[in-house]
């Protein structure tokens, strides 16, 4: 925070220097980023009243589709506020007390979420918005969503009590930068294993993501094949068709990250088929298969896809049988326009929140373009899961560009498809590859 510096883990937490010490005896390589937090003000100081609301789903959506029951807990609203000219002149006059400004932190901080000395530099706006977050139902934490800083205390202070609404609020924890360091993700393989220690897992920052979402995922898939992996049981790898944990792991395992990875489904090139209303179609199977459902939960949820697909089955059926006003329902489906709630008026049985109906609308509405990345994903198959063998001597293999040897060395490849999403490999490399390897003159 501004010129204090000190050795620590989140906020109160002692440093992991002495794993990151181990990491590197061991052979790791490491690398360093940055992330940074926005102070926490005190609830009870706030003037809430005029702040625009921001509420939650309403009703609720549960994530998961075998719930029965979905409990409506106690809500609270989030509220809305901005920065000022007057907050941006104050942090103007002292960006160079930041670390990020005034040199102590070098690291590459997330794209997505810049602090708000960031903005304030590189956006020519007169105002950002802030979301006033409560914490808790029952303590005093407010998050201040948008303005991440490591600016000193005496400026937040100042930029804090410039924000309409929190003109007197006491900030509870002051917003700090932290550099940290990282195991470049190329040395771990797609189920979260390393590639030089059987049995040793990496999940989440240290992995060069984020630490929401992303290391959630990771978390999830490297516990349970660390579980597996003790068991000796067979690892699961989810693939890039199959769920976003699955494009996140293939794009650690093949890209050198330069700042904290985000997912987004812009980086999935079958998003079409990775829709929320569908991830238990998707999902259950691969769930039921690494042993995560109990034997009689995971009978009745498969039991339960079983029965969500039969009806599927009969609302595709009543498309193609239903005709209004001389038209079939299913071209009215395609038009862009024609969504659940026009459904809804045509057919006044349809519960326009019910999740079967949504797949059906969606499988209705990109049918086409659906089974364009289904013939894509059956086309690429054959490559996509071929293993590369595990005693690949890259140096030996003649006519290979250095390039592509490079890439090889460093990344260690599982699969053919895999080794063709690594920088510095061409198409012509792959084909190169494949028949060599069909040779048997790669080892």
């Amino acid at each position: 925070t501004g010129e204090d510096r000190a050795e620590g883990g989140r906020f109160g937490e002692a440093p992991s220097i002495g794993l990151s010490a181990s990491l590197r005896r061991l052979g790791f390589e490491l690398g360093r980023l940055k992330t940074g937090t926005p102070p926490r003000l005190r609830r009870s100081t706030i003037d809430w009243e005029g702040l625009p609301e921001q509420v939650g789903d309403d009703p609720p959506q549960p994530f998961s589709q075998f719930n029965d029951v979905f409990p409506v807990l106690p809500q609270v609203a989030c509220r809305e506020t901005r920065t000022t000219p007057e907050v941006h002149e104050h942090i103007r006059r002292n960006r160079h007390r930041a670390p990020m400004f005034s040199g102590q932190i070098e690291s590459v901080g997330p794209r997505y979420c810049p602090s708000i000395e960031d903005k304030v530099v590189r956006f020519d706006r007169d105002g950002h918005t802030v979301f006033l977050e409560p914490e808790s139902l029952e303590d005093e934490w407010v998050y201040c969503n948008g303005i991440a800083t490591s600016l000193p205390r005496d400026v937040q202070d100042l930029v804090v009590q410039g924000l309409p609404g929190c003109e007197r609020a006491e900030i509870l924890q002051y917003g700090y930068a932290v550099e940290y360091d990282m195991v470049r993700p190329h040395q771990i393989d797609a189920t979260g294993m390393t590639k030089s220690i059987g049995g040793l897992f990496l999940a989440g920052q240290i992995n060069g993501t984020s630490g929401y979402e992303e290391a959630a995922g990771q978390g999830l898939l490297a516990g349970c094949n660390a579980a597996r992996f003790a068991l000796g049981e067979d690892l699961v790898t989810i693939g890039r068709d199959e769920g976003y944990i699955g494009v996140m792991m293939d794009d650690l395992v093949c890209r050198t990250p330069v700042e904290p990875y985000r997912m987004f489904t812009s980086r999935a090139e079958h998003r079409l088929l990775l829709r929320a209303d569908n991830a238990l179609d998707r999902l259950a199977p691969v769930a039921s298969r690494a042993g995560l459902l109990q034997t009689d939960d995971g009978a009745r949820r498969l039991d339960l896809l079983a029965r969500k697909r039969r009806e599927m089955d009969d609302l595709h059926a009543r498309i193609e049988g239903t005709r209004l006003e001389g038209e079939s329902l299913a071209t009215r489906l395609r038009r862009p326009a024609y969504g659940l709630e026009a459904l809804r008026a045509d057919l006044p049985d349809v519960e326009a929140l019910d999740t079967s109906w949504i797949t059906v609308v969606a499988e209705r509405k990109y049918e086409h373009y659906i089974e364009r990345q289904r013939r894509e994903i059956r086309r690429q198959a054959s490559m996509e899961r071929r293993r590369l063998p595990e005693d690949l001597d890259i140096e030996r293999i003649p006519s290979l560009r250095t390039e592509a040897k490079q890439a090889l060395a460093r990344f260690r490849p599982r699969t053919f498809g895999q080794a063709g999403r690594l920088e510095g490999i061409t198409p012509a490399d792959m084909t190169l590859l494949a028949v060599l390897v069909r040779q048997g003159r790669t080892t």
